[in-house]
Formats: structure tokens, sequence, C-alpha cells
């Protein structure tokens, strides 16, 4: 019985960092989307690595701060929008995780709406996360996000040139 039970709880043990580690993710995106850009950089461990693509990278959470602090500032507001916060919205889907102990791996698909220079854009892409534990808590070790395209919506994402964004 003892096997069974030991069984039983890696198992929970299992579920309940994938439901953490769910939480994590969707936190940091419902933080870009109520605008709390400043909140993001806590979402990751000191030493953790952010990879945007052609966006920008930054190295520790002092940077990853940073950088996402930044977007205000980088990302200008659109017409009718509050100067300092930039219309983004991002949509999550497809997020899945396999567990390692104290580390995690993770992809996720990310659809996103935001306001680009007064211009309806959309973004597609996909995160690859590394995930680690730390005092208790699932933190991100490493984003990277691998962007499919970045177009204004009235132009599509047809043609050949579909990174049209840069911060």
């Amino acid at each position: 019985m003892s096997a069974d039970l030991a069984d039983l709880q890696r198992r929970l043990e299992v579920l309940e960092a994938e439901s953490a580690l769910h939480r994590l993710r969707n936190r940091f995106h419902e933080y870009v989307n109520t605008d709390r850009w400043d909140e993001i950089g806590g979402l990751f461990a000191p030493d953790a690595e952010l990879d945007y693509s052609y966006l920008g990278a930054a190295s520790g959470r002092a940077a990853i701060t940073e950088f996402f602090a930044a977007i205000p500032r980088l990302l200008p507001a659109g017409p009718g929008q509050e100067a300092g916060k930039p219309f983004v919205r991002q949509f999550i889907h497809g997020h899945d995780v396999a567990i390692d102990g104290d580390t995690a791996t993770g992809t996720s698909f990310l659809f996103a709406t935001p306001i680009y220079h007064g211009q309806s854009f959309v973004l597609a892409g996909r995160f690859a996360d590394t995930y680690t534990r730390v005092a208790g808590a699932w933190l991100f070790a490493r984003v990277a996000l691998e962007i499919y395209y970045s177009v204004p919506v009235s132009e599509g994402w047809a043609g050949p040139d579909r990174h049209r964004m840069s911060l």
C-alpha cells in the first residue's frame, strides 16, 4: 500500500506543479493586459533569460523588469488611448508543460492584438519556456518567443514581410 500512496503523492505533486505553471503563464498575460508592466519582472528568477526575437532580449530579473517597464515608453499609445498605456491584449492557448523535479519546460501559443503607431496589429507566435522552483514558488527561468508574424490587420500576413513591429 505504501508504494501506491507514494505514487499517488508523486502524481499529485506533478498536477499541483502543472497548475502552478499554468497560473504563472496566465498571470504574465494578465499583467500585460492590465498595464501592469512593472510587475512582470517579479515572475522571473533572478538569473532568468528573455528572448523576444527581433523585439529584444534581456538577462537577469532587473533587466527583464526594465524591458517590460519600458514598453509604455517604447510602444506609443494610439488615438483615444491614455498616455503611457499602450493597447496590448494577449491571448494564450495550448499551454503544455513537462515537470522534472524543481525544473520544467513549457510551450504555448500567443495571439496578440496591439495598437502600434495608431494601427491595429495582429501578432502570432510561440513561447518556449523553462521554469524553476525557487523557495517553493515557480518562476520563469527562460522565456523565448518565436514570432510567426506581426503585421497591420489591414495588410494581413500573406506577404513575405511578416515582421513589421519593433520596440
